[in-house]
């Protein structure tokens, strides 16, 4: 059967990959910031504006950067497009990850490389780092500027990882490195000498460590089953705690993590729900040493419900995630997930975004006047903290 095959497992990802946009890393907001990221910009504004992105972040001075497929732009409060990378050979096109950085730049992940933009009016202090030639192919997911000013990516790696090469320890990754892309160290973790652990998505902890989060093996077997996954290590790369969550005998992936005020941490993916393959959303929160204070499933009535990204609003009171309904292989709508953060219980659940098809939401932000700002391939929409648009209703098509 189809649900019992590692080929089952990559079809989940690959039907993800709508309009011939990836599964991508989500946004976090850069180290430091002319404007704090809790302030208010003196405006309420709600929007629509066909601008197909990938992922979203709070800028300075009250504006958001934004990944779109075509590179990186710059909006304001009321959904204009400002001057910024538009005719200069640092647009980039769709990535992996997308992360700006606190010289206000960004940074961009895809396959086998990390990139560092420079700022639109400072151009020059950019770099790219491409993953050594290792033993097998080393596939990078997302990476973020520390508060040291250095830098982390995680991924993957492809095969069996045979007899040698950082000490055979699975094939999820994390690499440090300097403010000027040098490879400081990179280690690798999961089950021993094992195919299809991943790390999709890191952020750093209140204390400087790293967690990443993805997806590892319940036990090297034939069908590659896998659990939802949380990993700590400090500054040096040496695991500080690990979380598993997930049913035997089911595919459960996480692909985004966010840091929360009070230093834990939240995460959301999927978590197939039965032998068939239907899936539900998983979103989970986490304290800073790893223990769960809840866990949610949602939808998993039709074929699968996907979180690819979460936020919190400016207040607190709401977390946000974003994704999709994934109907067929082929077939998708934009669906959103609000939550309390602090209980778990569900808020809402927005399924009323047009009659458009193929749709899928991949990246999110809490807006300056407490609402968010979200991603789809087809437009950008800024919406109140309900996941209501203009109009008061959910519908923003």
């Amino acid at each position: 059967m189809l649900y019992k095959s590692a080929e089952y497992r990559t079809m989940i990802i690959q039907a993800a990959l709508i309009s011939g946009l990836l599964i991508v890393s989500c946004s976090k907001d850069p180290t430091s910031s002319d404007t704090p990221n809790n302030a208010s910009c003196g405006v309420d504004t709600n929007f629509t504006i066909s601008l197909p992105a990938i992922d979203v972040a709070k800028y300075s001075d009250c504006r958001y950067i934004v990944a779109g497929i075509h590179g990186a732009e710059i909006i304001d409060e009321s959904g204009n497009i400002l001057p910024s990378w538009e005719e200069s050979t640092t647009r980039v096109p769709s990535t992996r990850g997308f992360s700006p950085t606190s010289d206000g730049g960004y940074l961009t992940s895809y396959i086998n490389f990390v990139s560092k933009s420079s700022p639109p009016n400072e151009p020059g202090n950019g770099w790219t780092w491409f993953i050594p030639e290792y033993q097998a192919p080393h596939y990078v997911n997302d990476a973020i500027e520390t508060s040291d000013g250095n830098y982390v990516a995680v991924g993957w790696v492809s095969g069996d990882p045979g007899t040698g090469g950082h000490n055979q320890r699975g094939q999820a990754f994390i690499a440090r490195l300097s403010n000027d892309g040098t490879l400081l160290w990179i280690k690798r973790f999961g089950l021993l000498n094992t195919p299809k652990d991943t790390f999709w998505e890191v952020v750093e902890a209140d204390d400087g460590g790293i967690v990443a989060v993805g997806s590892k093996l319940e036990a090297r077997e034939f069908y590659f089953y896998d659990h939802f996954w949380f990993l700590k290590v400090d500054t040096e790369g040496n695991q500080v705690w690990s979380r598993e969550i997930g049913t035997n005998d089911r595919y459960d992936m996480a692909f985004d993590i966010i840091r929360l005020p009070d230093g834990g941490f939240a995460a959301t993916g999927m978590s197939t729900i039965n032998s068939n393959g239907d899936a539900a959303m998983r979103v989970v929160r986490i304290s800073s040493d790893g223990g769960i204070i809840w866990n949610k499933k949602a939808g998993g009535d039709g074929w699968q419900d996907i979180g690819h990204a979460l936020a919190l609003n400016q207040n607190g009171t709401v977390l946000m995630v974003v994704g999709m309904k994934q109907i067929t292989t082929t077939e998708s709508r934009v669906k959103l997930w609000g939550y309390n953060p602090e209980t778990g219980s569900r808020l809402f659940t927005n399924y009323s975004f047009g009659e458009e098809h193929g749709t899928g939401s991949w990246g999110v932000t809490g807006s300056y006047d407490n609402g968010f700002v979200v991603t789809t391939n087809t437009s950008l929409m800024k919406m109140d903290s309900l996941g209501n648009c203009s109009d008061g209703v959910s519908g923003c098509w």
